[in-house]
């Protein structure tokens, strides 16, 4: 058979360990074998055959004794010869009947007590597996850190080539993967969760044959040698299977081994979807706390305390507080739903004119806060020059109706509390507004040309 069905995927989330169970189940014990054998019809069985053992022999001694010995010879000399034959006889008759077969038997109960023993040996060193994966999983704060765990995992819990293929979070397509220590990777060359058969049967399927007619089609387009053997074990990731993990076993080995591998490996699947569900389940609970839900950008809080990070590391800084002119009556004249897409495509024009590492926050309403690390006044003016450019390109092509920003800027050079940098920044705004709108003001007004864009 090509192809055998494995653990469901409700049997995967419950931890799916039977192999060694069914290990255990599937041969008697030693300890059934012993009381087989000291059972009541075993005993009489075995005393049977010593009789019957003993009387052949008897019979046997007395024909070889009348057969060879006159039966007018001495009597003590016929009587010593018929015992010695009956003695011979005796014992070999037990050691057909009776001590080779216990001796056999014996044997049988050693072996499989040896059999249990490295079962249980086994089976410990699976539960330590179970045990650490567990730890190190737990472990891991971030994606890269579980990855990275994940193929320390696979190369301890399999001897041959292993890889763990994960979705991005539309599950559209496999984006990122993680190979087990020491081997290259199979190459499963599945591009989403849904074409793979294992994830579409929601269960692990363990392909015996990889060019068979049962084979995975990703199997048979690599042209595998025969003999190899392949697991695919599907991954539920905040309940919704969006990763599989891709096994093969090129050697061959035994039943057993392949039974306790293939149980490593679903904990580690099972351990590594829920921890990454839980690192992704977190992240975004932390994104939804620091992000405003309209335009996207940091909110108030996480501003806040990117700043600290930056007074801890003496960053100096510069500031920009931005607000979007006569917006409460584009608001009033446009509507709510046109007030919302005039933020939403100010942000990002504010984030396409700034660098990655600047922090650009929706601080309230239509206020903005534009913080740039390692910039002064004088090197962050040319930028939000160029912000105010760019938010009149992209008015020429939007579906909002047309208007323009007033900013005031201000940096740390000023003072070492962020309130009093950020009300230095407010202060140059309002006088930006007093002033006409439309423009930039500097804290220091008259060092620099606030004139407005024309």
């Amino acid at each position: 058979m090509a192809v055998r069905h494995g653990a469901s995927t409700s049997r995967l989330k419950s931890g799916g360990r039977r192999a060694d169970t069914d290990i255990m189940d599937s041969e008697p014990s030693g300890h059934q074998l012993l009381q087989e054998r000291l059972g009541r019809r075993n005993v009489a069985m075995q005393v049977v055959r010593m009789f019957v053992g003993l009387t052949a022999a008897f019979v046997v001694a007395r024909s070889l004794v009348e057969l060879f010995f006159d039966t007018g010879a001495n009597s003590n000399g016929r009587l010593a010869a018929e015992l010695s034959i009956h003695l011979v006889l005796s014992l070999g008759a037990l050691t057909v009947s009776s001590v080779i077969p216990i001796r056999n038997r014996n044997l049988e109960i050693a072996e499989i007590i040896a059999s249990h023993q490295r079962h249980l040996q086994a089976h410990a060193k699976s539960q330590g597996f179970h045990r650490d994966v567990q730890q190190a999983f737990d472990m891991a704060e971030t994606e890269d850190g579980l990855f990275e765990i994940a193929g320390d995992a696979l190369a301890v819990a399999h001897a041959g080539p292993s890889e763990i293929l994960v979705a991005d979070s539309s599950q559209s397509h496999i984006d990122r993967s993680t190979v087990g220590n020491g081997h290259d990777a199979p190459g499963c060359g599945v591009s989403t969760p849904g074409s793979c058969p294992a994830v579409q049967r929601g269960q692990t399927l363990d392909f015996d044959d990889p060019n068979g007619l049962a084979a995975c089609p990703r199997l048979r387009e690599r042209s595998l040698p025969d003999g190899v053997r392949a697991t695919c074990i599907p991954i539920a990731v905040l309940g919704a299977p969006a990763a599989v993990l891709h096994a093969l076993q090129e050697t061959p080995v035994d039943d057993r081994d392949l039974k306790i591998a293939k149980t490593q490996l679903e904990d580690a699947a099972v351990t590594f979807g829920a921890r990454l569900g839980m690192i992704r389940a977190m992240r975004q609970s932390q994104l939804q706390a620091d992000t405003d839900p309209l335009t996207g950008l940091l909110n108030r809080r996480a501003t806040e305390n990117l700043v600290r990070g930056l007074r801890r590391d003496d960053t100096p800084f510069a500031v920009a507080m931005a607000d979007l002119d006569h917006f409460k009556q584009l608001n009033d004249t446009y509507g709510h739903d046109t007030g919302d897409r005039a933020l939403r495509l100010f942000a990002r024009v504010l984030q396409n004119t700034v660098r990655e590492s600047d922090i650009v926050c929706r601080h309230g309403g239509e206020e903005f806060v534009i913080i740039l690390p390692g910039a002064t006044v004088i090197t962050a003016a040319p930028v939000l020059h160029r912000l105010r450019e760019r938010l009149a390109d992209a008015l020429g092509t939007a579906t909002v109706p047309s208007f323009t920003t007033s900013l005031g800027l201000a940096d740390s050079t000023t003072s070492h509390d962020f309130q009093e940098i950020l009300d230095a920044a407010d202060q140059a705004l309002m006088r930006a507004k007093a002033e006409g709108r439309d423009r930039l003001v500097v804290g220091d007004s008259a060092a620099y040309d606030t004139a407005p864009l024309t």
